[in-house]
């Protein structure tokens, strides 16, 4: 008997790959206990991977740079990617001062970030829903101010217990959707079955 669930496009992948998914959400949620377990050697981690993203772009942007018109423009490419390459190799080699400047900047943009949505909730006003954003928006500018707040402790836990918070929530998340599936086509074949 074919069900609502089963016309969706994403339905018969996650029901083959049920096990798969809630094994890989365990683990994920044990990562991010992990991260938030030790948040200053998850910090330290989250600095590596983004001195290495920016060592990977600025090789990318240097090899780029040459696509762009003769003169000014590759110039002005090349030292971006000196600029990128700097920043990486920077994070490799002071991974603590790395932790402190991006949390700064993680501070800096939650409190962008709760202004923008405060705004846009006060935008939306009279729709269903502007007091959540009014919410997100508010909590995002307290975070922020309080991990500025906090400056330099803050940068001995944020990025890392961030970091595992968002781990836990995606494991969380991968566990969480085949089981709704599951029982929301359990609730539609019992609906569908004539009495």
């Amino acid at each position: 008997m074919t069900t609502s669930t089963d016309k969706h496009p994403f339905a018969p992948g996650i029901r083959r790959d049920h096990n798969v998914m809630v094994a890989l959400g365990i683990l994920m949620i044990v990562a991010g206990f992990a991260a938030i377990a030790f948040p200053f050697f998850s910090s330290l981690g989250v600095v590596w991977v983004a001195g290495v993203m920016l060592i990977i772009a600025g090789i990318a942007q240097g090899f780029s740079a040459f696509s762009f018109p003769k003169g000014g423009g590759v110039f002005l490419g090349l030292v971006v990617a000196s600029l990128w390459l700097i920043a990486g190799f920077y994070l490799l080699m002071q991974p603590l001062e790395g932790v402190f400047i991006l949390t700064v900047v993680v501070a800096v943009v939650f409190v962008s970030e709760g202004f923008i949505k405060t705004i846009l909730s006060l935008q939306m006003r009279p729709l269903a829903g502007s007091g959540w954003l009014l919410f997100n928006g508010v909590v995002s500018v307290l975070f922020g101010l309080m991990l500025w707040a906090q400056l330099p402790s803050s940068a001995l836990w944020a990025l890392g217990t961030l970091t595992g918070m968002s781990i836990m929530i995606s494991g969380w998340t991968l566990v969480m959707i085949p089981i709704a599936l599951s029982k929301m086509r359990r609730n539609q074949t019992s609906q569908e079955q004539p009495l």
